[in-house]
């Protein structure tokens, strides 16, 4: 059977999203079940609840700093083979293991091989594309995994209900059934078998033609997803603790953040407003830091079905703006991808350790009030300094 150029690219596309919805899925339902996993089983306070659901985001950090060269290096098809499996067996290390020691140990490398995952989907998704093709490009991708965060934080707070360990045997078998089919389409489809290293692919370009507005987006992503490491990890023990609801209700309004986030990635896809506009860059993160002051002021369940609403929207903006402008006009994109994934992750860890020791201390209203005023204080900072595009 003889493939066209763009029925390569249509097949690869495809191929990448549906495997990044799967993907992550998997992921999201492993880092929801792993806080109640670690107050079931090991007991843990919340403030080391926080600061445990972290080991695989620091570890993921690490790797995303550490490790660039060997991804690029690497035949994406490989790469993303590699990462897939290694996560696979370390999960399955954790939920055997009873000592707690070993469970950071094998969460840890978990993190490390997911390190591998995503930089390299991003980079080769995005190779040889510029403005509206990246877009498009970009935008699938996005929806794609945010639709799967979206089942995945509803679907994991049932399975959560049954058993802690469910979670984790189903994200496992999500893992390694989207290793088998990438690998197995990547060997079938001569144009994403043939996809060279970032390492070779970059020596065929010359020009770099990257937006210094890129800094500005970067800034907004670590604030961003400290919002978003606070609802996924802080905000189902205050559901619970104050709210007395149970993990299901608990997804059940996560799911209105990933619907909200997933439909904007749409409108974004098919929208060029955003691209290279800093006042868009500014409003965004202007709009999280003044959700954050007004969901302090609140607490009722039907106020954080519209904060979680407003958030999703917010958050979509913030992930597409870090996205987009990393990347347009790179050069070495698996680097840029890199830099993307480590800020974010960033943002997690932030997100979630001092979210766990400000809820364990003061409250979940203190938490949104300090992130608040601090992302206030530095959108006014970075109102002050003129970035050209």
């Amino acid at each position: 059977m003889r493939f066209t150029q763009s029925k390569n690219s249509l097949i690869q596309t495809w191929t990448l999203d549906i495997a990044s919805f799967i993907a992550n899925v998997a992921v999201t339902m492993i880092g929801l079940a792993l806080v109640y996993y670690l107050r079931g089983v090991f007991s843990l306070a919340p403030s080391l609840i926080g600061i445990s659901t972290q080991v695989p985001t620091i570890t993921y950090f690490l790797g995303c700093m550490f490790l660039n060269p060997l991804v690029q290096n690497l035949k994406p098809r490989h790469c993303v083979a590699i990462a897939l499996i290694g996560m696979s067996c370390f999960l399955v290390l954790f939920v055997t293991t009873s000592s707690l020691p070993m469970a950071y140990v094998a969460i840890g490398i978990y993190g490390l091989f997911m390190s591998m995952l995503w930089p390299a989907i991003e980079a080769w998704f995005s190779r040889g594309k510029e403005g509206e093709e990246l877009n498009h490009a970009m935008n699938g991708f996005n929806f794609s995994w945010s639709f799967g965060v979206g089942l995945a934080t509803y679907f994991s707070g049932i399975l959560i209900e049954k058993s802690y360990t469910l979670p984790f045997v189903v994200g496992i078998v999500l893992l390694l059934f989207t290793c088998v089919s990438v690998s197995l389409i990547a060997f079938l489809i001569p144009g994403m078998r043939s996809a060279a290293s970032e390492k070779e692919a970059k020596e065929q370009e010359m020009v770099d033609h990257s937006t210094p507005l890129r800094y500005l987006c970067w800034v907004g992503i670590v604030l961003v997803y400290t919002g978003m490491s606070v609802i996924q990890n802080i905000f189902p023990l205050y559901a619970s603790d104050m709210l007395g609801i149970g993990a299901s209700q608990t997804g059940a309004l996560l799911l209105v953040r990933g619907i909200v986030t997933c439909l904007t990635f749409v409108v974004l896809a098919k929208s060029s407003f955003w691209q290279f506009s800093r006042k868009t860059i500014l409003l965004d993160q202007l709009v999280f830091g003044l959700l954050c002051l007004t969901g302090a002021f609140f607490h009722s369940i039907a106020f954080f079905i519209l904060f979680f609403f407003a958030f999703g929207i917010v958050f979509a903006f913030g992930y597409c703006l870090s996205m987009f402008h990393g990347v347009s006009g790179c050069l070495n994109r698996t680097k840029r991808m890199a830099v993307h994934e480590t800020l974010l992750t960033l943002g997690q860890i932030i997100g979630a350790c001092c979210g766990g020791f400000i809820y364990e201390r003061f409250s979940f209203e203190t938490i949104l009030l300090s992130y608040g005023i601090v992302t206030l204080v530095v959108v006014a900072v970075e109102s002050a300094i003129r970035i050209r595009k």
